[in-house]
């Protein structure tokens, strides 16, 4: 791998550089590892420009690594060719660029650069060499135009009508799962509140009444009752009118659980469902059953 050795110019990175261990990371390891590689090429007197460069990023990102550098770790930099005291950076480092680093290619050019190798998967130097530019070239226009990518918000109308079709079809069907999943589960829940809160009172009332029925004593046996009845029918009396003969006998007729014992007019109870479901299931039946018609006189 070359990169911007100290000493300006390129050479091979020895084993121990910062940037030969930066090529065998991973992305991951990369992004967590990336400020501490940059202040260490910092400190070996490289510019951010040529650190921004080395590592594939921006320069506002390194200059965000950088922005909270120790003071007290900087060490005097070497004597180099183009720092002979080896006092401080070389005057003018931060704006000044070399010939290297100098591009020659406007913005569209650099987005075509940078395009051979984020979109057509070329590496710098087949990119650099398709384009007639240097690596650092390659690496600050993919740099730069990675940053705007990520920045620039997704238009669906830029988009393929085939891929529009698809985040529609995608969005549509996303709603409507969820609106299913939705009201399924309000109505559980709704179900499970009336098994919890109202069909136990319900059985509860249902399970007295049932105790009440079985310990019925009637008051005179089936015999009996039958005698009267006949005797207080509208058609077996004459002395009354036929609207008193006929209150007597509903009024006579509403008496007979409270007259007869269980045995001999036996009650009979629906035999009710024990959850919603049930209920559900029971109404459909019943609604499906035809009335009989009426007759006329």
């Amino acid at each position: 791998m070359q990169c911007v050795c100290p000493m300006g110019g390129e050479r091979a990175c020895p084993d121990d550089c910062p940037l030969s261990v930066w090529a065998n990371l991973s992305p991951v390891d990369r992004k967590a590892q990336r400020k501490s590689v940059a202040e260490k090429l910092y400190k070996q007197n490289l510019t951010m420009e040529q650190i921004a460069t080395q590592l594939g990023v921006t320069n506002q990102t390194i200059s965000n690594d950088l922005r909270e550098f120790p003071k007290d770790l900087e060490i005097k930099k070497s004597k180099t060719a183009t720092n002979p005291k080896g006092a401080g950076r070389p005057k003018g480092s931060k704006r000044k660029r070399t010939a290297e680093t100098r591009s020659k290619f406007g913005k569209d050019a650099e987005r075509k650069i940078a395009s051979l190798v984020l979109d057509e998967g070329k590496s710098y130097d087949e990119a650099g060499a398709e384009v007639g530019a240097s690596n650092i070239v390659v690496r600050k226009s993919v740099a730069n135009e990675r940053g705007r990518r990520e920045a620039a918000p997704i238009d669906a109308k830029t988009l393929p009508i085939s891929a529009q079709e698809k985040i529609e079809r995608v969005t549509k069907q996303i709603k409507a799962d969820l609106a299913a999943s939705f009201n399924k589960a309000v109505a559980d829940r709704v179900r499970e509140k009336i098994d919890e809160m109202i069909l136990p009172e319900q059985r509860k009332l249902i399970a007295d009444a049932k105790h009440l029925y079985a310990k019925r004593r009637g008051l005179m046996d089936k015999d009996t009752f039958n005698t009267i009845r006949r005797a207080l029918h509208p058609d077996s009396r004459n002395s009354i009118s036929d609207a008193k003969l006929g209150e007597a006998f509903n009024r006579f007729m509403g008496l007979e659980k409270y007259l007869l014992n269980e045995a001999d007019s036996p009650t009979t109870l629906p035999n009710l469902p024990d959850n919603l479901a049930a209920w559900d299931a029971m109404k459909r039946t019943a609604s499906g059953r035809k009335l009989p018609r009426k007759t006329t006189a």
